[in-house]
């Protein structure tokens, strides 16, 4: 079933159970902020900042970021104590009276560490490339690459990382112009999710990115439960995100929450969406007067 357009409910209150808090997922990059070539210019505007922080403050909800980006970066960019950042898209994870990192995640670091340095040499003389380091996953950047450079760039690769994600599937993360791929090692289904266990690392294919992520039965669905659970109320969950790895949550929590999916999908597991992130204020200004209205918007005694 196709998403609906959020804006058409008139009053997101009918959706969510009564006397039940709410614990608000968000995706950052494309979400909160626009995708910008250079990650390290993504800030997030001070009025969301200001409606993330009221939220937070607020008893009747909870916020966390889950990111693709390192945790020490999310938090950072994010800058808001007292919530829960998961970085890795959910294999690190932070939060009030919570420290949790995936137990098979730190076994893919030499691995990582040697296909980091012969990337580095594959790619040194293509312009606007740059790998990022992020301690349990790699990503290749190339969203400053000249249009006629990309092939080269995606060849350069997957010659690279061939003998370490052979038997692996491969995840997409953007469909558009998968035609202009070059050719990628043989996919073998098996293991959970389709995944093989015989290697330690997938690959996921984002927006003008290439990341190698840990091979393990984890994502950010699951990085959604374990924050619910640490939680101590029960709480309505709303997912917000743009990208597909948000999928796995929006797959897990639609039946009893509500998931948005940002930027207008067909094949997206969400219930409802917006149209960009320039929609993600209005979407929290509408959270907000649920919550009010609710009853449930009293500030946290910190």
């Amino acid at each position: 079933m196709p998403p609906v357009y959020l804006f058409k409910c008139k009053n997101l209150s009918d959706l969510i159970k009564p006397d039940q808090k709410i614990a608000l997922f968000l995706d950052f990059d494309g979400t909160l902020v626009p995708i910008q070539k250079d990650p390290a210019q993504c800030f997030l505007m001070p009025e969301i900042k200001k409606q993330l922080r009221s939220l937070a403050n607020s008893e009747g909800c909870y916020v966390s970021i889950l990111s693709g980006r390192k945790l020490s970066d999310i938090r950072k960019r994010i800058g808001i104590p007292c919530i829960y950042y998961g970085g890795n898209h959910g294999i690190d994870i932070a939060g009030p009276g919570m420290r949790y990192t995936h137990p098979k995640a730190s076994s893919t670091r030499p691995t990582i560490l040697k296909i980091k340095h012969l990337l580095e040499k594959e790619i040194v003389d293509i312009k606007g490339t740059w790998l990022e380091d992020k301690k349990f996953t790699l990503t290749l950047h190339f969203r400053a690459v000249k249009k006629g450079d990309i092939s080269s760039v995606k060849k350069a690769f997957y010659k690279t990382v061939a003998r370490f994600i052979e038997e692996t599937n491969i995840l997409h993360s953007n469909t558009k112009g998968r035609k202009n791929n070059p050719p990628i090692p043989p996919l073998v289904k098996g293991g959970k999710g389709g995944f093989s266990n015989k290697k330690l690392l997938i690959v996921i294919k984002g927006k003008k990115v290439l990341e190698l992520v840990p091979n393990i039965s984890w994502d950010k669905g699951k990085a959604a439960l374990l924050i619910l659970k640490a939680i101590k109320d029960k709480c309505f969950p709303v997912y917000v995100g743009d990208d597909q790895t948000d999928e796995n949550a929006f797959s897990v929590l639609s039946e009893e929450g509500i998931t948005i999916r940002v930027g207008k999908s067909m094949k997206t597991l969400a219930k409802f969406y917006v149209k960009s992130y320039r929609e993600v204020p209005q979407a929290l200004d509408m959270l907000t007067i649920t919550a009010q209205s609710e009853g449930i918007y009293e500030k946290k005694s910190f």
